[in-house]
């Protein structure tokens, strides 16, 4: 029942959202000294055709600069694959500065709250 309950609260977006932030702040995806990029229209055009797509399918997103280097994650909360693991999944795609699609993955927090990529669920 607990699940459940956990799993009703991160059905809100800002929870998917903190949850994706927790995830990018573990990985090593983007340098020290990158800063978070808030306003859609603030972000590389061939980077925004993507943040469009990913807003009208209603996925989370969070985007990331550094010098002329830019990272888009955009990410969903997968419900099924969360109710049968008993911890949040998120599903989480990383474009580059093109906008073209760098790495895409399903990802867990283990036991001790570190994001594991959860290979079997791909």
């Amino acid at each position: 029942m607990e699940i459940v309950r956990l799993l009703c609260r991160i059905k809100h977006p800002s929870k998917v959202g903190e949850l994706l932030e927790s995830y990018i702040s573990q990985s090593s995806l983007v340098p020290k000294g990158s800063y978070q990029i808030h306003q859609p229209g603030s972000v590389p055009r061939d980077v925004r055709k993507v943040l469009a797509q990913a807003v009208k399918e209603g996925q989370t997103w969070s985007c990331w600069a550094h010098g002329l280097h830019t990272w888009l994650f955009t990410c969903n909360m997968s419900r099924s694959l969360s109710r049968e693991r008993g911890a949040p999944v998120l599903q989480v795609s990383l474009y580059g500065d093109d906008g073209g699609l760098r790495d895409r993955g399903s990802w867990i927090p283990d036991q001790h709250g570190q994001w594991c990529r959860e290979t079997c669920l791909e």
